[in-house]
């Protein structure tokens, strides 16, 4: 049996057509599309996506992947491998389809959307199979959503969701495509092969000077010297400028009383808190809270340990419901039971086990902070004047070394040196920053460049190129060796190729591929293969021209191993589609209608994204994910 078969029953209730909401929107959803600023990230039409939305996203999406991993996300590799760019893509393909859907006069209302959460098993406790609120607290605490943030959120969700589950829904895919592509997969075909190796094409006849001379002036492109480079630099890193003097006293009080907000600590409360369905249920728990009976017990007659209730250590804001917030942290005292309070979901009670008053750092505590953050201020400012003074000689004509003698700095000459940075002896030219090499080969010859910011922020540079040397043929000389190994790894190619068309062209006349191998004193091997065979005995562009080839028909290619060739001819050609059950069949049927649907949501997604003139501010993308934060 096919495992790539089995493999698609096995995985098949992972395939749905519609959204998997509750995951797209912790992952992938569009937020609120309010104007944060006037200045868009990604505008879709007349709507806009600020920064600050596009970061959010990211952070979104760096959550479920810790959620996913363990705790572990990588932000500098997603950021690398175009995490950011997707997720911008993301959210404007959505933005284009929620558009869309309220043009062909879709809608979702709200109480759809909350009938929705409280039947969905995500926020259902599994004991009491009813709508639990502190579920569903928890995960918009993790993905930083307010309620109405993730009501409109799961709003456009749902209808978005109505749009393209109806794009997708294809039915069941033509039985003859089914039948055609199981054949394919259960296909079993039986060859001849025979490796054809040096020692089978004879001897090499040694080449004479003339020929490799002639070989290198007909292949002169395979030995040509690199684009080499002439420039200086001048490199001014923020270790160069530390400020190391002390800050008067007097100015550090005036920078701690200026900035004390960032130094206050907010009061904190641990509180249990449960949601009812209905106020008289609320009444009465309060009541027998009270009465003195414990949370936890209240919380066990209720399906739910006392983990589960407690919220530990939060601030007022932590609280999503704002009316229980302002009940839990107006209460006097630890001990003290609030409620009922009515809110979005429910009927609210909590008790208050933990204050923690709210503080201020004393100016002691945070003095070297202060210090420290205005050294680095005073480091950047010394960084950024020394710019300055090269930039102000530059601009009265003088060259970037003259401009950096003047300044009080040197500019320091490279090369000739490579993109790779070699020296056009082969030798390693050491010293030079990978950011000044790129733009030395960025900009052109007599170009200076403006101060440029190094990628891990370490410092500035400028680059003034003075010399390119264009590529050229090396002289023979010096790659004589390189041009005899080039040579004779090709003459051994020509050699092995000529062997093989002499026995394609005997097997193309009748013979068997063994007849045709006998004056090589070869056998060739008898094996059956499937699609999955690449690599074992045949190379992937091999074993694919092995399965459309006809039945007789011979072929050749490279080895699966070495620089061999290998000659196959098709002996048989069998389907063993009698081993997939008809329950399978239909199985994959289905796999099969999901892809197709998928591929037309995807289809459509374009469409309606390309139609909706999407802009996107690559230079603001940039900018916000340029920091490694």
């Amino acid at each position: 049996m096919l495992k790539q078969i089995r493999g698609s029953m096995k995985n098949l209730a992972s395939w749905l057509i519609g959204l998997p909401l509750i995951i797209a929107f912790a992952a992938w959803g569009v937020p609120e599309m309010s104007q944060f600023t006037r200045s868009y990230a990604v505008k879709v039409g007349k709507t806009g996506i600020s920064g600050v939305e596009v970061q959010n996203e990211f952070d979104r999406y760096a959550t479920n992947r810790r959620l996913a991993n363990d705790g572990q996300f990588d932000r500098e590799a997603a950021i690398a491998s175009g995490v950011p760019n997707q997720i911008v893509q993301s959210l404007a393909a959505r933005v284009a389809l929620d558009h869309e859907s309220l043009k062909m006069g879709l809608s979702m209302p709200r109480e759809m959307v909350r009938e929705f959460l409280h039947t969905s098993d995500q926020f259902k406790n599994p004991r009491t199979g009813k709508f639990d609120n502190e579920a569903l607290t928890g995960i918009l605490q993790e993905y930083k959503y307010s309620i109405r943030e993730f009501e409109d959120r799961l709003q456009s969700d749902l209808l978005r969701n109505q749009l393209m589950s109806a794009i997708g829904a294809g039915g069941k895919p033509p039985k003859s495509l089914v039948d055609s592509l199981v054949l394919r997969e259960t296909e079993n075909r039986t060859i001849s092969y025979l490796t054809v190796t040096d020692d089978m094409a004879g001897a090499a006849t040694p080449p004479t000077p003339e020929t490799l001379q002639d070989y290198y002036k007909k292949n002169s492109t395979q030995f040509m010297a690199p684009e080499y480079r002439v420039f200086s630099t001048v490199v001014l890193k923020n270790s160069d400028y530390v400020e190391t003097s002390s800050v008067p006293e007097a100015e550090l009080r005036k920078l701690y009383e200026a900035g004390k907000a960032k130094y206050e600590t907010a009061e904190r409360r641990t509180v249990y808190q449960i949601t009812f369905p209905d106020e008289k249920t609320a009444k009465d728990a309060v009541d027998a809270l009270k009465g003195g009976k414990p949370f936890e017990t209240l919380a066990s007659e209720n399906g739910k340990t006392l983990a589960e209730v407690t919220l530990t250590d939060i601030e007022k804001r932590d609280i999503l419901d704002p009316k229980v917030g302002d009940a839990a942290f107006g209460a006097a005292e630890a001990g003290a039971v609030v409620g009922p309070v009515k809110g979005v979901f429910g009927y609210s009670i909590a008790q208050v086990v933990l204050i923690s008053p709210a503080s201020v750092k004393p100016f002691e505590e945070v003095r070297g902070e202060i210090e420290a953050e205005t050294q680095t201020k005073d480091t950047k400012k010394k960084l950024f004047d020394a710019i300055e003074a090269i930039e102000n000689e530059r601009d009265t004509g003088a060259s970037l070394a003259d401009a950096a003698a003047k300044a009080g700095m040197t500019a320091v000459a490279y090369g000739p040196v490579d993109g790779y940075s070699f020296g056009s002896g082969g030798e390693i030219v050491a010293g030079i920053p990978g950011d000044v090499l790129r733009e030395a080969f960025r900009i052109e010859e007599g170009e200076e460049s403006d101060a440029v910011e190094m990628t891990d922020k370490s410092g500035y540079f400028f680059v003034a190129v003075t010399e390119v040397k264009a590529p050229a043929v090396i002289p023979y000389d010096q790659v004589a060796n390189e041009v005899l190994s080039r040579w004779t790894k090709e003459d051994r190619e020509t050699r092995i190729t000529g062997v093989v068309k002499a026995i394609r062209a005997e097997v193309e006349k009748g013979k068997s591929l063994k007849e045709a191998a006998e004056p090589y004193n070869r056998a060739p091997i008898v094996e059956n293969l499937t699609r999955r065979s690449a690599g074992q005995t045949l190379a992937p562009a091999v074993l694919e021209q092995a399965f459309t080839a006809a039945k007789g028909e011979a072929i050749s290619g490279p080895s699966a191993i070495g620089d061999a060739q290998v000659i196959v001819t098709i002996d048989a050609i069998a389907f063993n589609s009698s081993q997939v059950s008809p329950d399978e069949v239909a199985m994959f049927a289905q796999y099969v209608g999901n892809q197709l649907g998928q591929e037309l949501i995807d289809a459509y997604s374009n469409s309606v994204t390309t139609d909706a003139g999407v802009k996107i501010s690559q230079e603001q993308i940039d900018a916000l994910f340029s920091d490694g934060q």
